[in-house]
């Protein structure tokens, strides 16, 4: 399976598993375990996927989210370790150490888009106001899940086709001290 190929499955899969507590209802796909296991499915290493998974799992269930905290985003994160551990071999132990930063990164991405989308409820606002309903529920519906979809499949995508040179780059940039 070529690059593209496995960057575009993988990110299917961020997105289904993102999807599941906004429109699926709570049938556990957001999960780490879950969502790295499909990865490892998608690309032919279920073991390796299974392995990863359980590890960022145990990470993940210390994670709260708060009032306005937001915790690590572990399953963008053990989404994107497992690729990486799929794809070059690496032990699970290597892996972890992109799962938790690529976690961090999720969260400020989350933190951003939210910030974002904040713009939508204001326009279905206007649009209640207006009497338009449909484009209220269209708005909601259709463009924020689209928008929150991309929000996963977007750096899941990157990150699996830039390969593991441009993964590694940002574990080289993880002080030593953190990583061990």
């Amino acid at each position: 399976m070529n690059s593209l190929v496995s960057a575009f499955l993988v990110g299917l899969v961020g997105v289904f598993c993102m999807l599941d507590s906004r429109l699926l209802g709570r049938l556990n796909f957001e999960q780490p375990l879950v969502g790295a296991t499909l990865v490892g499915v998608v690309l032919g290493n279920v073991p390796m996927g299974l392995a990863v998974g359980a590890a960022t799992e145990l990470v993940s269930m210390g994670l709260v989210s708060v009032g306005a905290a937001v915790p690590p985003d572990m399953v963008l994160g053990s989404i994107v370790a497992s690729a990486f551990a799929c794809l070059t071999g690496a032990s699970v132990e290597t892996a972890m150490t992109i799962a938790i930063p690529i976690a961090v990164l999720g969260q400020l991405f989350g933190i951003v888009f939210r910030s974002l989308i904040a713009v939508l409820t204001h326009s279905a606002d206007a649009a209640i106001e207006n009497g338009n309903f449909k484009r209220a529920t269209h708005m909601h519906i259709i463009v924020g899940t689209v928008l929150y979809s991309l929000m996963y499949f977007i750096p899941i995508f990157f990150a699996v086709y830039l390969g593991t040179d441009a993964v590694q780059a940002v574990v080289d940039l993880i002080p030593a001290w953190l990583s061990t």
